[in-house]
C-alpha cells in the first residue's frame, strides 16, 4: 500500500538568530523610536498559491510611537529593516510584517510586500540627500534632487538662511530621524511623503517632510516643508 500525503496549508513561525544586517536594522529601529524591538521569521504555504516568507518585527515600549499614526510609522519601520538587508536577504523574503504594542496594550499590525519596500527605498534617497544637506549645510546638493520643472526657483539660498535661523534658535542640528511614510492624493496623482525630525543640540525635535511622485521612475523631490 502506498501512502500519499497532501499538505494543504503550512504556516510556521521560526525563531533563529538575526544576521548581522538584520540585527543592524533592528538596532536602528530601536534607536529611532527609543523602543524595545524583537523579531521572528516565518512562512505560509498553501497548494497552488505563492509561498509567503515573512520577516516579523515586534515593537513595544515606545513613547514616540504612542504619539504618531502607526499606519505611517509602520512603513518606515519595515523600510528601515529592509534597507539594512543585503541582496540575498532582500530576495529571501516576500513580506515584512510589523506589530506594535502601545501603552494601552493595544496591538497594531501591518504587512508590507517587499516589492513595495523596494520602490519606497529608491525614492527615499531624495529624503536622505535633503536631510544630510540640511544637517551638513550642503544646500547645493539639494538642488540636484528636486524636480526642476515643478520647483524651478533656487531653494538653496532659502534653506541656508532658514537653517541659520533654526540653528541660532535651537542650536546646531546634530542628527535627523526618519519616522514615517505616508501617501497623499493630489489631483491626478499619488504622492509619497517621507517624514522625519531634525534633532538639535538643545534637545529640540523639529518635524519636516518631503514629497515625491509615487509613480515608478519619478524619484525627484517635488515639495518640502519644515514645520515650525
Amino acid at each position: 500500500m502506498k501512502l500519499f500525503f497532501k499538505i494543504a496549508l503550512i504556516s510556521l513561525i521560526l525563531t533563529s538568530c538575526a544576521s548581522e544586517n538584520e540585527q543592524k536594522g533592528l538596532d536602528e529601529i530601536a534607536r529611532i523610536y527609543n523602543a524595545k524591538v524583537s523579531f521572528s521569521k516565518g512562512f505560509n504555504s498553501s497548494v497552488g498559491k505563492k509561498t509567503i516568507k515573512r520577516f516579523n518585527i515586534k515593537v513595544s515600549e515606545s513613547k514616540m510611537l504612542d504619539t504618531l499614526p502607526f499606519a505611517e510609522t509602520s512603513s518606515n519601520i519595515t523600510l528601515t529593516a529592509y534597507n539594512n538587508f543585503n541582496e540575498d536577504e532582500k530576495n529571501n523574503y516576500t513580506d515584512l510584517y510589523v506589530e506594535f504594542i502601545n501603552s494601552n496594550n493595544d496591538t497594531l499590525k501591518y504587512n508590507y510586500p517587499v516589492v513595495l519596500l523596494e520602490l519606497l527605498s529608491k525614492k527615499q534617497k531624495a529624503f536622505t540627500v535633503f536631510s544630510e544637506g540640511i544637517k551638513n549645510k550642503s544646500f547645493e546638493q539639494i538642488e540636484e534632487i528636486k524636480n526642476k520643472e515643478e520647483m524651478p526657483n533656487n531653494i538653496s539660498d532659502y534653506l541656508k538662511n532658514y537653517t541659520k535661523v533654526l540653528n541660532e534658535t535651537y542650536r546646531n542640528i546634530i542628527d535627523y530621524k526618519p519616522t514615517a511614510i505616508a501617501t497623499i492624493k493630489m489631483k491626478n496623482r499619488t504622492m509619497v511623503q517621507y517624514v522625519g525630525y531634525f534633532v538639535f543640540s538643545s534637545g529640540k525635535y523639529l518635524k519636516y517632510a518631503i514629497n515625491i511622485d509615487m509613480a515608478e521612475g519619478k524619484d525627484e523631490m517635488v515639495g518640502f516643508k519644515i514645520y515650525k
